[in-house]
């Protein structure tokens, strides 16, 4: 052990790294970044979170709420003095992260689903964890070693709910659809929960509320699966990675059995109205359309695709592996839209293939190419079509098994289904929210189920949403719909 001691010692030497004892965890630790450094990747970094994840979500209040929670919690840590910042993402994905520095972030997907105030205070006490116990700085120097790459990409992780970016990233591959994101070791996961209950315990919170916002994680994990299997057969792109459920049950075990501040009541006040789903700043999935009411634009996706909305672009995936990406990008009105693809949009592929096309009465173009996907090379096919102004709405078609006729003509068929949205018909686009209402006499859970605005599953869904577990709803009671 002795030995083994000293070569982890000569090999942080040796890779920059000084020993620092953490003041979370009382353990010797090595790092290259000094806490100045750690602050600087992480005010470096903000920017980058921000536009890869749709920016911070337009509600000043609930921000102002949350970022309180996470304070009061920062003032019973052992990092008290530094100055961290908490921002509501807004993103439908269920997620939080944090960034060195004190960046901690939570997705308004995660506001939906937590049931009170103290879930919140357990997901927030679990990120201040890992800065607390220097795991992004950790991180970040694994990610350097590794030659990982630089920015957002070095550092970002799936947390709760595991690697979603990390499978967006390897699904893109070279088209950059999203940045590769690194996990936490399964060590440094527990440890976190352990210190986010002692911040909870300290804070005046019930310490069992991580527990239960997990199980309310594995829960939601299984719900996505059994719906996208009964859709499509398509393995879910959403799933949790890791799996939550050995740390449920070493949560509930820390927690012991203690009591403390639940604060539903307060909570679903600042929650009641959230933005549930896709917003109108980043367009709407229904089924296999995509609408855009600020874009003034809508597609159909061909038969058996299941469409995932990003900030930064849409991504649909068959249960064959053919994957479909769309976005936005800017040609002058009346320029080339072949000379575009290639010299512009496409400037560091190698096209074949090229062909102008009209779509609807717009000028299009499309091509052959390849791209990199989970590290190999794919087939890819291109296509381009002209929107209103200088916008021109852009298509990736990848198949990894080979292209054949009919890919050519799914990407076709997709390309000509692309229309600009009217004005009027952009305004009829809203989004569902979430509307608390209080259950009164004669309500059950099927009755309130019926009201919801959700396609699929929409009992299971409510009573996910509502942590009952089964459990009968009692008159008078404040439960969460989506309306």
């Amino acid at each position: 052990m002795r030995l083994v001691a000293i070569i982890v010692v000569l090999l942080g030497l040796a890779a920059g790294c000084a020993p620092v004892v953490n003041p979370a965890t009382g353990e010797l630790q090595y790092t290259s970044m000094t806490p100045t450094e750690e602050a600087r990747v992480g005010r470096e970094e903000h920017p980058r979170v921000m536009a890869q994840f749709g920016g911070a979500y337009a509600d000043r209040a609930l921000q102002t709420y949350v970022a309180r929670i996470g304070n009061k919690l920062v003032a019973v840590s052992e990092l008290a003095d530094l100055d961290f910042t908490f921002t509501v993402l807004d993103s439908e994905i269920v997620n939080a992260f944090a960034l060195p520095g004190g960046y901690v972030y939570v997705t308004r997907g995660l506001l939906a689903l937590a049931d009170d105030e103290a879930e919140l205070a357990g997901v927030l006490a679990h990120e201040i964890g890992h800065v607390t116990a220097r795991h992004t700085a950790q991180r970040y120097d694994r990610a350097q070693l590794g030659n990982l790459g630089a920015g957002v990409a070095t550092i970002l992780g799936g947390i709760l709910l595991g690697d979603v970016g990390a499978q967006l990233g390897q699904q893109v591959g070279g088209l950059g659809a999203a940045a590769y994101v690194q996990a936490y070791s399964r060590e440094q996961e527990f440890e976190a929960d352990q210190l986010g209950v002692r911040y909870l315990s300290r804070a005046g919170y019930d310490p069992q509320a991580m527990a239960s916002f997990l199980d309310k994680l594995r829960a939601k994990d299984e719900l996505v699966r059994a719906g996208r299997r009964e859709r499509s057969g398509v393995p879910s792109f959403l799933a949790s990675h890791p799996r939550a459920a050995d740390r449920v049950a070493r949560a509930a075990r820390e927690a012991g059995g203690g009591t403390g501040r639940v604060g539903r009541d307060a909570y679903l006040a600042a929650i009641d109205g959230l933005v549930y789903g896709s917003s109108p700043a980043q367009g709407f999935v229904r089924g296999r359309t995509f609408e855009h009411p600020e874009l003034r634009v809508r597609f159909t996706a061909p038969e058996g695709f299941e469409l995932l909305n990003t900030p930064a672009r849409v991504i649909g995936r068959d249960r064959s592996g053919r994957l479909l990406l769309f976005d936005m990008g800017k040609a002058p009105r009346g320029a080339d839209l072949a000379a575009y693809l290639q010299r512009d949009w496409l400037r560091e592929q190698r096209v074949r293939d090229l062909e102008h096309l009209d779509v609807a009465g717009n000028p299009a173009a499309f091509a052959s190419g390849v791209v990199t996907v989970n590290g190999r090379t794919a087939p890819a096919l291109f296509g381009v079509v002209r929107g209103g102004g200088d916008a021109v709405w852009r298509f990736v078609l990848v198949n990894p098994r080979g292209l054949g006729a009919d890919d050519l003509s799914l990407l076709l068929a997709t390309m000509r289904s692309v229309e600009n949205l009217s004005a009027a018909e952009a305004a009829r686009l809203k989004p569902e929210r979430i509307v608390i209402v209080t259950v009164a006499p004669g309500d059950t859970i099927d009755s309130l189920a019926a009201r919801m605005n959700v396609k699929d599953r929409p009992r299971e869904t409510f009573m996910l949403l509502n942590g009952l577990n089964g459990r009968p709803l009692r008159p008078g009671e404040k439960v969460k719909l989506v309306r």
